[in-house]
């Protein structure tokens, strides 16, 4: 293999092969070999490090200068280029013109390789365009005098002192040449830095004039929309669309047209503002209708329609039909345009929507008669035009094009319409109108509009307003589920948004508020009267004032009823889903709810936080005031409750009890609750997440019970227990078939997810062991009693899987059967807790795309070096690890991986002390950008055991395939 060092001198670079010393076979470059690559050379750098000259034995640069090997490196080559610029000698020095004389004949005289005739070109090139020929001329030359000087065996000759004066004067001018290409290169670099700024500033213009002609152009528009909205409140203060049918058209006769009476109908001016899924509205107040012939029907909510009133009686028809004639005729062509497009008969459809029949003599249905009666208007009023065509100067119409159907409605003004009313049998005293609404779109025009449209256009106007509250405050809005995510951090914006959810936001049916500041009682007193006057179904309220052991002062001082406004929210009976999120003593901070409340209708209850002994009594009170419970997930049970809680009795009770999670109730202490009553509900369940086992176990525990009672409903079973002695025997409980013919004939055949910390039967586990293969299991998680399971399960539908506390021996299997199965894994998320890192889990951790990587190593042993530099990052989205056991140096090598992040990757340092408020932030302090040592700030959340623990447990239920 041929052996080289690189060299560069900007985007340049040149291979250079290394010469070998004879003596102690040390490879070196000679610097001759690089100033002929580089001409001018002068110093040599690596890593920004200035080389020095190799030496011998005796601290002596060798003869030629030798530049050390250095294979792993670029040298960096450094060039000094500057213009030429005269220089005058100084004053003080004698003989100086008769030395730049000797110069410029040394010049001529020691360079071999240039003809004589061509040296002054050569010279005259070199110093006007190629000042750094100049400078590698010169130091050609100065290397020339030094040799000449060597080779010098007189010092005193005159010779002698000749090419010493020549060399002083050449060295001299080198040097200011240098300093001024330094100063020449400096102020380009001050000139670019000018520049730089002066483009910042000019963008910086640029932006605040376009800023400025933005905000003139939205002035503008909302003042033209202000003047316009009071033109049109003026101008419009009726509807301008109506027409007019014969009161009776069976027995119409056109020729005895005085004894005929008449009715006017107003029109709906519904149009795109009223259809929320074109998003646009018409800026000059017509009405926007698609042609007959369109493949695209027109929904007939959003088609113009006669509005839902039985129309007025004419009194003077014929002054009528004198002054009004040509605007009705277009309106009548434009109700049978749309008649004929949406196939509806106006005033029909409105009352058969609302449920009313028979209100109006003249139409009744939609059939042929209502097309025929318009037909017989649009008759009689175009032959009665045509007879006033010469008087009046009006254009026929009869011959009006189909796009020029609303060109007769511009001349109706204000003061016609003012009129109108004056034409009227029986005069409208109430202000009925038709039974329209008028309304105002963004762009300042006015609108009449029946109830329905009224409805679509104000809700939508107010959503947008309600949603720009939502988006100021932080939070996020979905509108697939109507559900509102929002952190409150004032008594003013709490304010400000539950009287906009109230009465501005119809269609928000769940809402999680997180309450962040120091509330009192009477915010929440506003919270529950605001959220009774919405539409909110599914209510999560966190309270953000839970800590994890509460303090001896919270239960001396609690703050007696701040909560108790909270307990009616039970009384609503919209809210179909609550929970309370990090309340902080609910029992003592409320008040007893009265024996004669009525049952709600709450299905779901959550109270993830710490339930002390004083809070057992009125969560039993709130779970037995809802006997319709089907969902409710409870947190931790203090350690000062030896005999059966009150809750769990009121738990027992609950008929239609489908989902029960109970979060390390007791805290897996070696506690067992002697009763008859066990807080499984009275029915089959769904899912069931028990932490801690109090209650006695075996053939006739209640808990195989309640599973037994619910195997061929469970979807979700997790147990943990903690206690060794306690056993769980579900195959004395589970009836086998002999003969098994389908995987449905089977006991918790429906299982998607399962998690096993628990001590079991060999016969349990055979039993479980025969199941697996057939389940099509999401997630699956074990432990040191339960793990054999693993070379059971299949990997086909496994997305999740958890190990706590398992030696490598036993995983080795698993971890083979995972590398080599012909069918790729589909595992997501793992969580290994207090397992050994292995060779054989590094490579699942490289091979796998896993999106979620939970590691934790036992005490005493740190492999997570292991991990990091092969994990697989491509979907990778959430790592969380020991905070006490991640290095400098580990995140060194993540961020050498930073390219390979996803967008959401984070990791979390778990911490396992409960952090107080902001600690967190301390504990992270990292800079924004990041850099090839560290991690970006956005990339690394330090948190506690506390905080990952939940969302895991919340995490696993929600994960499907």
């Amino acid at each position: 293999m041929v052996l080289y060092q690189r060299f560069q001198h900007g985007e340049r670079i040149e291979f250079l092969t290394p010469r070998k010393d004879k003596i102690t076979g040390v490879l070196y470059v000679r610097e001759k070999d690089a100033q002929r690559v580089f001409p001018g050379a002068t110093l040599f750098k690596v890593n920004g490090i200035v080389l020095y000259y190799l030496e011998d034995e005796n601290e002596e640069e060798y003869e030629p200068k030798r530049i050390g090997y250095y294979p792993d490196n670029v040298v960096e080559v450094v060039i000094p280029v500057l213009a030429l610029t005269p220089t005058t000698p100084p004053a003080d020095l004698s003989g100086r013109t008769m030395a730049q004389t000797s110069v410029k004949q040394s010049l001529e005289r020691y360079v071999p390789f240039l003809p004589s005739s061509s040296t002054a070109v050569a010279r005259q090139t070199v110093s006007a365009t190629h000042p750094m020929a100049t400078l590698s001329a010169i130091a050609s030359n100065i290397t020339h005098i030094q040799q000449q000087l060597t080779q010098s065996t007189d010092q005193q000759s005159s010779h002698h002192q000749q090419l010493l004066q020549q060399l002083f004067y050449m060295v001299q001018q080198q040097n200011e040449m240098l300093r001024e290409q330094a100063a020449s290169k400096e102020r380009e670099e001050q000139m670019l830095r000018e520049q730089a700024e002066s483009k910042l500033r000019e963008e910086q213009i640029l932006a605040r004039q376009q800023e400025t002609i933005d905000r003139l152009i939205v002035a503008q528009q909302r003042i033209e929309a202000i003047l316009v909205q009071n033109y049109e409140l003026h101008e419009y203060p009726i509807p301008r669309l109506f027409v007019i049918l014969p009161d009776s058209y069976e027995k119409w006769d056109p020729r005895n047209f005085m004894a005929e009476r008449f009715r006017l109908f107003f029109l709906c001016e519904c149009g795109d503002h009223c259809n929320p899924s074109t998003g646009s509205t018409t800026s000059s107040g017509q009405l926007t209708i698609a042609a007959a012939d369109s493949s695209t029907p027109i929904p007939v909510r959003s088609s113009i329609h006669l509005a839902n009133h039985e129309g007025y009686e004419l009194s003077r028809p014929t002054e009528f039909f004198d002054r009004y004639g040509a605007y009705v005729l277009s309106m009548l062509r434009i109700l049978k345009h749309c008649l004929a497009v949406t196939a509806v008969a106006a005033p029909a459809v409105a009352l058969a929507e609302s449920g009313l029949k028979d209100i109006m003599d003249g139409v009744k249905a939609v059939s042929e008669r209502t097309i025929m009666a318009v037909d017989m208007s649009i008759d009689f009023l175009e032959h009665k035009l045509d007879e006033y065509t010469a008087a009046d100067g009006v254009a026929a119409t009869n011959t009006m094009a189909q796009e020029d159907i609303f060109s007769g409605l511009a001349a109706l003004e204000g003061a016609d319409l003012r009129r109108l009313d004056s034409f009227l049998r029986k005069k409208d005293a109430e202000k009925i109108l038709g039974n329209l609404y008028r309304v105002t779109l963004e762009t300042g025009h006015v609108k009449w509009v029946c109830l329905h449209h009224y409805r679509q256009v104000y809700s939508e106007t107010v959503m947008a307003s309600f949603l720009q509250c939502v988006e100021a405050n932080g939070g996020t809005y979905d509108p697939q589920i109507g559900k509102v995510t929002i952190t409150l951090k004032s008594s003013i914006a709490a304010k400000d948004f539950f009287s906009r959810l109230s009465t501005q936001a119809p269609a928000v049916v769940g809402l999680k508020v997180m309450l962040d500041w120091s509330f009192g009682s009477a915010d929440l007193v506003m919270l529950v009267d605001k959220i009774a006057q919405s539409n909110i179904q599914e209510l999560e309220v966190d309270l953000m004032e839970l800590t994890v052991v509460p303090s001896l002062s919270s239960f001396i001082r609690p703050g007696k009823g701040k909560y108790h406004s909270l307990l009616r929210l039970l009384s609503n009976d919209k809210i179909k889903r609550l929970a309370f999120i990090a309340v902080d003593l609910i029992g003592p901070r409320t008040s007893s709810l009265p024996k004669t409340h009525r049952p709600t209708l709450l299905q779901s209850f959550h109270y993830p936080g710490w339930i002390s002994g004083f809070d057992d009594s009125r969560l039993a009170e709130i779970i037995s005031l809802c006997p319709g419970l089907v969902d409710v997930r409870l947190g931790v049970i203090a350690y000062d409750s030896h005999d059966i809680p009150k809750v769990d009795r009121a738990l027992g009770s609950l008929s239609k009890l489908k989902i029960l999670h109970r979060c390390r109730l007791y805290d897996d202490r070696n506690v067992e609750i002697k009763d008859t009553t066990a807080p499984y509900g009275t029915v089959a369940l769904r899912e069931l997440m028990e932490y801690g086992a109090p209650y006695p176990t075996g053939p006739t525990g209640l808990l195989e019970a309640a599973i037994l009672r619910s195997a061929a409903t469970l979807e979700v079973l997790v147990l943990h227990a903690q206690n060794k002695k306690r056993c769980l025997d579900l195959a004395q409980t589970c009836d086998i078939p002999s003969s098994i013919t389908h995987i449905s004939h089977l006991p918790f055949a429906r299982l998607t997810h399962l998690e096993l910390f628990v001590n079991m039967t060999a016969d349990s586990l055979d039993l479980m062991a025969l199941l697996l293969p057939g389940l099509s299991l999401v997630h699956l998680g074990v432990a040191q009693f339960t793990c054999s399971l693993l070379s059971e399960v299949s990997l086909i539908s496994l997305r999740s899987l958890r190990v706590q506390n398992v030696e490598d021996s036993f995983l080795y299997p698993f971890y083979h059967r995972v590398l080599s199965s012909s069918t790729p894994c589909q595992i997501q998320r793992i969580c290994f807790n207090k397992v050994v890192i292995s060779q054989g889990l590094v490579n699942i951790l490289a091979y796998l795309p896993l999106r979620r990587v939970h590691i934790s190593v036992p005490k005493g042993k740190n492999t997570l070096d292991k991990v990091l530099p092969r994990i697989n990052l491509s979907h990778l989205q959430v790592l969380i690890i020991d905070y006490h056991k991640f290095s400098p140096e580990m995140e060194a090598v993540l961020a050498a991986r930073s390219t390979e992040f996803t967008d959401e990757f984070v990791l979390y340092l778990e911490h396992e002390i409960e952090l107080k408020t902001g600690e967190a932030v301390t504990l992270n302090l990292r800079e924004a950008q990041g850099s090839p040592m560290k991690l970006a700030r956005r990339r690394v959340r330090v948190v506690d055991v506390l905080t990952t623990l939940p969302e895991y447990y919340e995490s696993i239920t929600s994960f499907r395939i």
